[in-house]
C-alpha cells in the first residue's frame, strides 16, 4: 500500500512540476493590456488590490470560459488553470474600460528540456554541484529544493553560482525558484 501511495504521490509531483503560477494584481485603472503568454497547465491568480467589486470574466471567442463572479475586498483572489491552447480575452464586467486583457496559452516544451520555464540546470544529473543559469536581469526571491516526499531539503534567499548538493542522498529532487511572484520548478537528479 505504501508503495502505491508513494507512486501516486510521485506521479502527482511529476505532473505539476512543469507548471507555473502567474500572479496579476487586479484593480481599477489596470488598463486594457493586462496580457500574459503562458503554457498549457499554468495557473493565473488575480489578486484584488483595492476594495471594489470586480470580476474576471472571459469574453466571447475565448478558448476557455471562466467567470469569477463578483468578488469584493483587498487581498481576495481568483485562480484559473488554463488547459486549452489559444487566446483568452477577459475583463472585469464592472470596469471593462479600465480592467481587461488577454491570456494567450501555448503548448509547453518537453519536461525533459531543461531550457524551458526560464532557467536551466547543469549538470543534470549532478554528483556534487549544480549550476542554475537564469536569463539576464532576473531577480531571485528564493530557491528551494524538495525531495520526492515533498520535504524541503534546501532553502536560500540568494542564488549561488554553484549549489553544493553533496549532502543530498542520491535520488530525484525538485528545485523551485521564485522570481517576482512567479514560481518555476524543475526536476534534478542527484547521483
Amino acid at each position: 500500500m505504501k508503495t502505491k501511495l508513494l507512486t501516486l504521490f510521485f506521479l502527482g509531483i511529476m505532473s505539476i512540476s512543469a507548471q507555473t503560477t502567474h500572479n496579476l494584481n487586479w484593480q481599477i485603472g489596470m488598463g486594457t493590456n493586462v496580457d500574459l503568454t503562458i503554457d498549457v497547465g499554468d495557473t493565473v491568480i488575480w489578486t484584488w488590490t483595492d476594495n471594489f467589486a470586480h470580476t474576471v470574466t472571459s469574453l466571447a471567442g475565448s478558448a476557455e470560459n471562466f467567470n469569477s463572479g463578483s468578488i469584493t475586498g483587498n487581498g481576495m483572489t481568483y485562480s484559473k488553470v488554463f488547459t486549452v491552447e489559444g487566446s483568452n480575452p477577459y475583463e472585469c464586467s464592472f470596469h471593462p474600460l479600465s480592467m481587461a486583457g488577454t491570456i494567450t496559452v501555448q503548448n509547453s516544451l518537453s519536461i525533459n528540456d531543461f531550457q524551458t520555464k526560464g532557467f536551466s540546470i547543469s549538470p543534470n544529473p549532478a554528483k556534487s554541484f549544480i549550476n542554475i543559469n537564469l536569463p539576464i536581469n532576473v531577480l531571485i526571491d528564493e530557491v528551494k529544493i524538495f525531495n520526492l516526499l515533498g520535504k524541503q531539503v534546501y532553502f536560500s534567499s540568494i542564488l549561488e553560482e554553484e549549489m553544493d548538493v553533496t549532502s543530498l542522498p542520491n535520488g530525484l529532487y525538485f528545485i523551485s525558484i521564485s522570481s517576482e511572484g512567479i514560481l518555476k520548478t524543475k526536476k534534478i537528479i542527484k547521483q
